[in-house]
């Protein structure tokens, strides 16, 4: 059964026919305790949905040394800050324990949304007003 994309923030004012679209170019996969979901410094080339699990954000300090940045669960999203910005990742995500995800390749989100403004802009929105959901508004 695919992942229910309302329930996903960044997606949450997309219509059925919306979300319909973005699932046909999502793929879902399954990442064991332990396998990497991504990689520091790796091209940020997927928007990652946690619809199952735990992962660990880290980032490798000046010792080389891998540091706790967040762990995040179901229902979370990553990778939308590639999206923008096109870049490498600034942080490794690690899963915590059995995960399910759904994979999204930014190239045909961007594709996507170009020839949906109204989805772009429902997007841009969300993006916008949720980035870095592990933060605090205070932080």
């Amino acid at each position: 059964m695919p992942i229910d994309l309302k329930k996903i923030l960044l997606f949450a004012d997309f219509t059925g026919e919306e979300l319909d679209k973005i699932q046909s170019i999502s793929r879902r996969a399954k990442l064991s305790q332990g396998d990497y979901a991504f990689h520091e410094d790796k091209p940020g080339d997927t928007l990652i949905l946690l619809e199952l699990g735990t992962l660990k954000l880290t980032k490798k300090t000046n010792r080389g040394e891998d540091q706790e940045l967040v762990q995040l669960g179901s229902g979370s999203y990553l990778g939308e800050m590639s999206f923008f910005d096109q870049g490498l990742r600034s942080a490794s995500g690690v899963a915590m324990e059995n995960c399910q995800i759904t994979v999204i390749p930014i190239p045909a989100l961007i594709s996507l949304l170009e020839r949906n403004p109204s989805m772009a802009a429902k997007f841009y929105k969300r993006s916008s007003t949720n980035a870095w959901p592990w933060a605090s508004p205070s932080a």
